[in-house]
């Protein structure tokens, strides 16, 4: 080991442009010190760097689960000479819930799960393409159609109402519509974001999709069917669904572009914002198979450190010109992203196809990091682009009507043939052990040695002329005869 690499060891690592992540066990009264040194444009080689200054990060400037901090940099004598600007998160475990290890997936996938058909928001998006499902994507009739017809797992976005119960929706915003009239004009609509409105608004007011309201064109008029309903909680959706389907649950949360500007102004805490949704999950889960997803990373490492039952893909954009780039480089390319999926301990990465696409090359990249691949994107609905990627090693691609696209000669879900697979190994596992078992033996008491014969007729007499104790002494007698 050289001595430069010997000096970084004793004093720090060397700040660069990149992005510098550094994990803290936090305790919310101590404070922490920043020490910085800087190597002298003419000190000798292997000659230590000078002690410039420091910082102080107090444990009250940490109040909100994220924030951006900035705090002076103060020199050895004093004086002030710059200040140092940070992001942080602060993750805390999930209150008032009882933690084991017996069951513990996070990291777990089954080499067999290769391949598998993801249905987009259910049944695919309703709004956003020229072919797309005749369903009203997010909803439980979508999530049972595509279920129906074979996805081992459907994907589909949470987010917060107003009252913080977790409803099933894509879009931030919604439109509402301000009079009750036939036709819809101009200044009818109303964007509003879903999280100022309650459950029970969500279910009452006349809602609209985003595209819908700009559109001036609403394309469906089944609300009235339970199932066709938008917003349904994510509660009833692992209630409703059939067990052996999949869920892939991304968790919707603002992303600041690379602009500066954010997608929304989020008012919730995030700590309470993931602990609501993972209660509801971790009661209602049961044992089917979920996987949670998220663009921000962040949001990825918390869903990890939170639990341990499910576990977590990272969700990334990767190099497109389809989507506004986001201002956090751990989302820009997939490199990038497996770096980060490796430093959170996640069991893999999401990525746009239009990336693998571009670089397939990057599917042996991440499979050699040891990592799990998915991937989504309107390039996925397309029956020899979802053939191709599974040629490629995928293991999950995420497409739009998968009643159309999906080439299974059996509409069964992967888990589903699973659990009859094991429930007939258990079968044949009980039958080998009932007839390997030893048999017990069984005899007859009344099978001896000697044949055992009594004369009725002699016995009657005898009983008639003795007393009953003579009696049972002669039978004896009689037998050993």
């Amino acid at each position: 080991m050289d001595k430069q690499k010997i000096l970084m060891q004793a004093f720090g690592v060397v700040i660069s442009n990149n992005i510098f992540p550094c994990i803290l066990n936090i305790v919310f009264f101590q404070a922490y010190l920043v020490d910085y040194y800087v190597y002298s444009s003419r000190c000798f080689p292997g000659e230590p760097p000078s002690h410039i200054g420091f910082s102080y990060i107090l444990p009250s400037t940490l109040q909100s689960s994220v924030g951006l901090l900035t705090v002076p940099i103060t020199s050895t004598k004093h004086r002030p000479i710059g200040q140092l600007t940070l992001e942080y998160v602060v993750i805390k475990s999930i209150p008032d819930y009882p933690w084991d290890m017996n069951i513990s997936y996070a990291k777990h996938w089954e080499q067999r799960w290769s391949g598998l058909d993801v249905g987009h928001r259910g049944l695919g998006t309703s709004f956003q393409t020229k072919n797309c499902a005749n369903v009203r994507e997010n909803t439980i009739a979508s999530l049972k159609t595509a279920s129906y017809h074979g996805a081992d797992m459907v994907e589909f976005d949470v987010q917060l109402s107003k009252d913080h119960i977790p409803v099933i929706y894509h879009d931030f915003y919604v439109s509402i519509s301000l009079k009750r009239k036939k036709q819809i004009e101009a200044m009818d609509m109303l964007e509003i974001p879903v999280k100022d409105l309650t459950l029970e608004q969500l279910h009452l007011l006349k809602v609209y999709h985003v595209a819908e309201g700009r559109e001036k064109n609403p394309r469906f008029f089944d609300e009235d069917l339970e199932d066709h309903q938008p917003f349904p909680t994510l509660q009833t959706v692992l209630q409703e669904l059939e067990q052996h389907v999949g869920c892939n649950i991304e968790i919707k949360w603002t992303m600041q572009l690379k602009d500066g500007t954010f997608e929304l102004n989020h008012p919730f805490d995030l700590n309470m914002y993931l602990d609501i949704i993972l209660k509801v999950v971790l009661e209602y889960g049961g044992d089917r198979k979920i996987v949670f997803s998220s663009f921000n990373p962040d949001i990825c490492a918390m869903i990890r450190l939170k639990q341990n039952k499910y576990p977590v893909v990272f969700l990334t954009q990767g190099v497109t010109s389809k989507y506004p780039t986001y201002h956090d480089p751990r989302c820009q390319t997939i490199p990038m992203a497996v770096r980060h999926a490796l430093a959170a301990d996640i069991l893999g990465i999401n990525v746009h196809t239009e990336d693998i696409l571009r670089d397939p090359s990057q599917v042996k990249f991440v499979k050699d990091a040891g990592l799990i691949i998915f991937c989504w994107g309107d390039d996925n609905n397309d029956k020899d682009t979802i053939q191709h990627l599974k040629k490629l090693g995928l293991h999950a691609v995420i497409y739009d009507k998968i009643d159309e696209y999906n080439a299974k000669e059996v509409k069964e879900s992967i888990f589903l043939v699973d659990a009859r697979e094991n429930q007939k190994a258990l079968i044949a596992l009980a039958q080998c052990n009932q007839s390997c078992a030893p048999q017990p033996q069984i005899t007859n008491s009344l099978n001896s040695e000697k044949d055992f014969y009594m004369d009725i007729d002699k016995s009657r007499n005898m009983i008639t002329t003795t007393s009953t104790t003579t009696s049972f002494a002669s039978f004896g007698e009689q037998r050993d005869q």
